[in-house]
């Protein structure tokens, strides 16, 4: 038996732990408007233009991103559901780069428990979805040999989420098979 699949909890403390430090990271920009005569100042980068970019963290982008359900509530109760169709995919997608932090702790806490397993691929799975596009979204081509370093918590979440659903295959697999050792 490898040595990940023998120490499977030290390994998924040490993904939660990756987790909170790529949300603490630089996840996207807030652009500012500052013509392109005055120098960006620090922390802001020259994106484009007349733009200076203020690196975002993943909370706060997830913070940004959900400012609008309480709205979508209102509209969903008072039947106007339409008119919120973007605010309600992008709560969908916050909802799916938040889901496995609570997979894997249910996962820590259990296990022994192959739903519980399943539940957690499958969300790792579905968390890189909506960082990859977030991350395809924000840049252009020209940008991305600029500024792909500023966003290090995106990429060290998406990094996260491809060593994670492999690691789950490794430990799914390993339970499947009977041991060889003697």
């Amino acid at each position: 038996m490898p040595y990940t699949v023998k120490n499977e909890d030290f390994w998924r403390k040490l993904v939660l732990a990756l987790f909170i430090l790529s949300m603490l990271g630089p996840w996207a920009f807030d652009l500012l408007n500052v013509p392109a005569q005055y120098p960006c100042g620090w922390p802001t980068v020259r994106l484009e233009g007349d733009f200076c970019g203020y690196p975002m963290s993943g909370i706060g982008a997830l913070l940004w991103a959900t400012g609008g359900f309480f709205y979508i509530i209102n509209d969903l109760i008072k039947g106007n559901i339409a008119a919120r169709i973007p605010e309600l995919i992008t709560l969908i997608f916050t909802w799916l780069v938040i889901l496995p932090f609570f997979s894997t702790l249910l996962l820590i806490w259990n296990k022994n428990s192959r739903r519980l397993q399943t539940i957690n691929l499958i969300a790792w799975g579905l968390a890189g979805i909506p960082a990859l596009v977030m991350f395809i979204l924000q840049t252009n081509r020209d940008q991305l040999v600029h500024f792909s370093y500023y966003l290090w918590g995106l990429w060290l979440y998406i990094l996260v989420a491809i060593g994670t659903v492999i690691f789950e295959i490794l430990v799914s697999r390993s339970n499947i098979e009977p041991s060889r050792d003697i």
